[in-house]
């Protein structure tokens, strides 16, 4: 991939993720006797924004609510990442309705290249990071891409490899395979979205890959090696 850094100017954690200046729902706060008592049904019925506010949301704010929103961590009590997210895309409204939009790939590009990746420390900024980055491998994104964008996202998320691995070595909150867990999904959808020969008979041939691209198990360092040289390979191909 290209190994060109993307100059852009990054972002801290607060200046990345922070709610100030955006016109974003008020919530009613859940009480410790309604997390307690309260069906989980009813608990997401009342994390919707009513139609009228939702649609005023520009798709900063949409990403911006959830990830604020006292129940997006619930992605995290699935058995992967991938899986979390899936259920959690179909059950809230402004998740829904940031994928509707037209400017959506373009806006999460941007946004993956001006986090300044040093500075995600703190529990919640590494949850924020997690959000940007598996919302945005998300099919809903990748195939709305044109090929101009796609390339961007590529040559984003090679570039974002490479700095987790070089944080590796010093700091231990990205020493696991989970860390590189969005990127492969977003190299996987990219491939599928394309029907990429190589990655569609892999995933044929490979009940593993397949089962990985579903969410039903996790990253390990086989399918790394699988997906990211299959990528390679397609990128040379549409950049050609």
């Amino acid at each position: 991939m290209n190994n060109d850094k993307i100059e852009i100017e990054k972002k801290d954690c607060t200046a990345a993720f922070g709610t100030q200046g955006l016109t974003l729902y008020t919530f009613n706060p859940f009480t410790t006797e309604e997390w307690k008592k309260t069906d989980h049904k009813e608990l997401v019925r009342r994390r919707q924004i009513p139609d009228d506010f939702l649609k005023k949301m520009n798709t900063h704010e949409l990403f911006i609510q959830f990830i604020h929103m006292d129940m997006a961590k619930d992605a995290l009590l699935f058995n992967t990442n991938q899986q979390g997210f899936r259920s959690t895309i179909n059950r809230y409204n402004m998740l829904q309705e940031l994928y509707k939009r037209d400017d959506m790939p373009d806006y999460f590009i941007r946004k993956l290249q001006e986090v300044n990746i040093k500075e995600v420390k703190n529990n919640e900024c590494h949850f924020h990071y997690l959000c940007l980055r598996m919302l945005s491998a998300q099919k809903e994104v990748i195939g709305k891409m044109n090929k101009s964008q796609t390339l961007n996202y590529i040559n984003t998320v090679s570039q974002i490899i490479t700095e987790i691995a070089e944080l590796s070595f010093t700091d231990p909150n990205w020493q696991t395979l989970s860390s590189y867990d969005f990127e492969m999904i977003g190299y996987g959808n990219i491939m599928i979205k394309y029907e990429y020969p190589p990655f569609m008979e892999l995933m044929q041939s490979n009940k593993k890959v397949r089962l990985y691209m579903d969410g039903f198990i996790s990253l390990d360092k086989e399918l790394i090696g699988l997906i990211e040289n299959c990528m390679m390979k397609f990128y040379k191909q549409l950049n050609s």
